[in-house]
């Protein structure tokens, strides 16, 4: 009886573990309608929501109630792994605005 309950709680804290990863969302390639429509203006605006994504990873990167249950889950791999998709989908739209904000010579 008792083996049954520790395997019933140990499945049960690793589907609890693995559903607590957090989720930063990603950022998009610039399409081509963007490239050729967006203004110097627009451009950096979109540059400052790179920004507050960022920013919003990084305050989503503390510590809190689901970091514990995703570490005991998968040793907090898979919030790791989250964290870094979602920074380079934001590094690599950055890098398509600044290289946009050039070509169009954008102050």
């Amino acid at each position: 009886m008792n083996r049954i309950v520790a395997l019933i709680s140990c499945v049960g804290v690793i589907t609890i573990g693995g559903c607590s990863t957090k989720n930063h969302g990603r950022m998009t390639f610039l399409s081509e309608a963007e490239k050729r429509e967006l203004t110097c203006r627009e451009i950096n605006l979109e540059l400052a929501k790179v920004d507050a994504f960022l920013d919003q990873i990084s305050e989503n990167a503390k510590i809190d109630g689901r970091s514990v249950l995703g570490f005991l889950g998968d040793f907090g791999i898979g919030n790791a792994m989250e964290r870094n998709a979602a920074e380079k989908s934001a590094r690599e739209r950055r890098e398509q605005l600044q290289e946009l904000k050039t070509a169009k010579n954008c102050p």
